[in-house]
């Protein structure tokens, strides 16, 4: 899992730091609501799902590995960094 920030000028990197899941990373009704339904489809349905729900999943992502870095503009480069992170895992 990533935790990406992007800067224009950065060379990608990893960046130090424990970043983890939190509640603010999963969408509950609450923040749902910035995502109008529009056509009707999700009439009677919670936007964010139960709280268990939303705790299963964070705590399934949390259990996979997990990394902060910073990308720039360059997408050649940004993919060479994230390729070799991949490899890495």
């Amino acid at each position: 899992m990533l935790f990406p920030r992007i800067d224009p000028a950065a060379t990608p990197a990893l960046v130090d730091g424990a970043r983890t899941l939190g509640e603010e990373d999963i969408m509950s009704g609450a923040t749902e609501d910035r995502y109008p339904d529009h056509f009707g489809l999700a009439h009677g349905l919670s936007g964010g799902g139960s709280d268990l729900a939303r705790t299963t999943v964070a705590d399934r992502l949390a259990a996979l590995p997990h990394h902060q870095v910073v990308l720039g503009h360059d997408t050649q480069a940004n993919a060479d960094f994230l390729t070799k992170l991949a490899d890495n895992l």
